[in-house]
């Protein structure tokens, strides 16, 4: 769910070496075990490293799994910690210098090509473990394995898709506001520009759509879905701006923009998170972990009900989830992993959705009737579950390049200058390709 600075690598490193620092240090015993990852009481002594909110801590999985372990004490650290800022650079050093990684770690959707790219780099779940890709639908057991087919890592959560509305706004806009309806008329992309037309038309003063990324972003993973599930890099490092999946989903924002149906609110800027609480926008991609992870919390008990949320237009689609992963440098690498299996089983994977909404990415915990007869009440009671288990059971596979995170942020900055005025929209193509050029320039140097 975070969007990536075109400085990867030692830059990023340099800018959060403090809190870089903290973390390692935790992780390398700092909460109490020696250096052979024992507790003063002898117990094993498991650091879980993670960011955002898991939910684990919330779902008292941490008590739950060392009451069944009695020899085990888990320190679960990082609730919060920013991915891209902090989280990230991080753990890229500890992996490089083989030292002051987490004995189990979190791995956000954007970073997986990257950091499991080397394979001995971590711990071999597969071997005792192979059978758990029956949890799981395959693009999401796929992008747990390294290069070399090893399996590095276990999946959680998912973000799923829907689109979240303001009822109110669209009333007023003489659009409908049942979600059945809305569904049903946006079932396609061209159905959504016609109703965003009519909103435009309307003239409310509110703009139809948050932004250009989030909507790009979405409508890219389908159209690349729907092709060879290639985005904006190839596996050998080559742009491929010229896709369709590409020029169609920017086409789409330009089109949107030109009728007047974008507000310039750029994704988790401070203006976003106020506009959600005083309507400045009636309509936002919305993955599984938006509605009471953002948009409650940004919008506030004054708008509740106002909010609703239908199908996503087209095949549905998917943004964020996460993965659990075992440093090869753990000293109790075995009773890792047998904790990461545990923390992201079906039952878990309920639990937490319970503690904190974050959409299970295992069938099984979909189909579960505490998940997938969930409602929203502040999303006046929108049948949340179903919708989101339906985007994510017929998204298409896709395969995310080492290079896409970079080339991705380059991207949507265009996008965001377009909306704002910086770029002109018949330049929108020449600027993307020469800050996409620029992002891949600095990923492989390193920067």
């Amino acid at each position: 769910m975070h969007l990536l600075n075109r400085q990867h690598g030692r830059i990023a490193l340099a800018a959060t070496a403090a809190g870089a620092l903290a973390l390692t240090a935790a992780a390398c015993g700092g909460s109490g075990a020696d250096d052979d990852g024992l507790t003063e009481d002898g117990k094993i002594e498991l650091v879980v490293s993670l960011f955002g909110t898991f939910g684990y801590t919330e779902a008292g999985l941490e008590a739950e799994y060392e009451a069944l372990h009695d020899d085990i004490d888990v320190v679960i650290e990082g609730d919060g910690v920013n991915w891209d800022a902090e989280y990230r650079p991080t753990l890229e050093t500890a992996l490089e210098t083989g030292s002051g990684a987490g004995d189990v770690v979190g791995i956000e959707e954007q970073g997986v090509v990257q950091l499991f790219s080397n394979s001995e780099h971590w711990y071999d779940l597969g071997k005792d473990y192979s059978d758990r890709a029956s949890d799981y639908v395959d693009w999401k057991w796929a992008l747990g394995q390294s290069p070399d087919g090893t399996q590095v890592g276990f999946g959680t959560d998912v973000g799923g898709m829907g689109m979240c509305y303001r009822k109110d706004l669209f009333e007023a806009a003489g659009l409908p506001t049942d979600r059945e309806e809305l569904a049903a008329a946006w079932s396609t992309w061209d159905g959504f520009k016609a109703l965003a037309q009519q909103y435009v038309d309307a003239d409310t003063g509110v703009a139809f759509l948050d932004g250009p990324t989030q909507l790009q972003n979405m409508l890219l993973g389908q159209l690349a879905g729907q092709g060879d599930g290639q985005m904006y890099v190839d596996a050998d490092g080559n742009l491929t701006l010229d896709s369709p999946a590409v020029q169609e989903s920017v086409g789409t924002i330009l089109e949107l923009h030109e009728m007047g149906a974008i507000g310039n609110f750029v994704s988790w800027s401070e203006e976003w998170i106020a506009a959600q609480a005083e309507g400045g926008f009636a309509v936002m991609p919305c993955p599984g972990w938006m509605p009471s992870g953002v948009i409650e919390p940004n919008s506030g008990p004054d708008n509740a009900g106002k909010w609703d949320m239908a199908a996503a237009p087209g095949v549905g689609g998917n943004w964020g989830g996460s993965w659990l992963a075992v440093p090869a440098q753990s000293q109790h690498p075995e009773e890792a992993a047998e904790l990461a299996a545990w923390l992201s089983a079906p039952e878990q994977q309920v639990k937490v959705f319970e503690a904190v909404g974050n959409f299970p990415s295992s069938p099984a915990a979909q189909a579960d009737p505490k998940v997938a007869d969930s409602t929203n009440a502040y999303f006046s009671d929108a049948p949340t579950g179903q919708i989101l288990a339906a985007s994510v059971q017929n998204f298409p596979p896709l395969t995310y390049s080492y290079y896409h995170p970079p080339v991705k942020g380059a991207v949507e900055t265009v996008l965001n200058g377009v909306v704002d005025g910086t770029f002109a929209p018949e330049d929108a193509f020449t600027e993307i390709q020469s800050a996409a050029e620029e992002a891949i320039e600095l990923a492989g140097s390193g920067l």
